[in-house]
This record gives C-alpha cells, sequence and structure tokens, in this order.
C-alpha cells in the first residue's frame, strides 16, 4: 500500500473510532440521559474532536514509520490548534507521556474518561457525579479498549 493510502486509512481508522467513543457516551438509555437529556447529540459532537486529537497522538506515539508519523502529526496539529490547543506543546506532552508509560493503553483510557467526563460536565449545568460516570462506564471502557487494540495493531502493521 502506498504512503498517501496508508495515511488516509490511519485517519479513516482513527476518526471512526472516535465517533465510536462519542457514539458510546451520548446514546445512553439511563442515567446519563436524565442528566444529559436533549443535548445528547451536542455531547457527540463535544467529544468528537477530543477525542480524535487523542487518537492522533495515541498512535503518533508509537508509530515506527516517520514519514507516516509526520503526516498524522500535521494532521494532529490542525484538529489541536482548532481546539484551541498549542499543537507543538501538545504533541511534545502527550507523546513523552505515552513513551514513558508502563501501561500506554491505561493512559489512554485514563486521557479519554477525562475528556468525556470535563465534555460531560460542561454541556450541562449539573455536572455528573463520579459514581453515576462509573456505573455507566462499562461499554464506553469497551469501546476504549477496542478502539485502543485497534489503533495499537494497525500501527504494529506498518
Amino acid at each position: 500500500m502506498n504512503t498517501e493510502k496508508t495515511i488516509a486509512t490511519y485517519s479513516e481508522l482513527l476518526s471512526d473510532i472516535a465517533t465510536e467513543i462519542s457514539q458510546t457516551c451520548s446514546t445512553r438509555n439511563s442515567v446519563l440521559n436524565i442528566y444529559m437529556g436533549s443535548s445528547l447529540p451536542q455531547l457527540q459532537l463535544n467529544l468528537f474532536k477530543p477525542i480524535l486529537l487523542e487518537n492522533y497522538a495515541y498512535v503518533c506515539s508509537f508509530l515506527q514509520d516517520e514519514e507516516i508519523s509526520k503526516a498524522l502529526q500535521l494532521d494532529m496539529e490542525e484538529i489541536a490548534t482548532s481546539l484551541e490547543l498549542d499543537p507543538s506543546v501538545f504533541q511534545q506532552a502527550r507523546v513523552q507521556e505515552y513513551a514513558q508509560a508502563d501501561d500506554a493503553a491505561g493512559l489512554y483510557a485514563k486521557f479519554c474518561i477525562a475528556i468525556i467526563r470535563n465534555r460531560a460536565n460542561a454541556s450541562n449545568s449539573k455536572a455528573l457525579q463520579e459514581d453515576d460516570l462509573d456505573k455507566l462506564s462499562s461499554n464506553t471502557l469497551l469501546t476504549l479498549q477496542l478502539g485502543e487494540q485497534r489503533m495499537r495493531e494497525a500501527a504494529e502493521a506498518v
């Protein structure tokens, strides 16, 4: 597969995983629905870009192919800028954190859960409580774990 196709495949994979995670967090028919009410589609939109950015950071942190990694980093910079983050600071910090982590997959899940909690709390005046999210997070955690596994397998295949 040529480099351009590989980059497009990675971008699509990272976007699909961000969509799956966003949908898992925003289509609940339980306590989260009570807290989030009619703003669930907005929550999904609010979650997508930050989780997509985290996906890019995660894959770039252990991708061995320099050309593909640099291309994905350029995409990551655009996303970070759109979220009003300093791309170089974010990128350097995340790649370093993942590289130094004993459990990069666990760290990825931790960052994504922090994004989910932050965005869920920001989109409604009534904040989710820690135990509310813990009760609801089994599907979310499973989606995060499966997404992480797909990203790692894709990166190792190159």
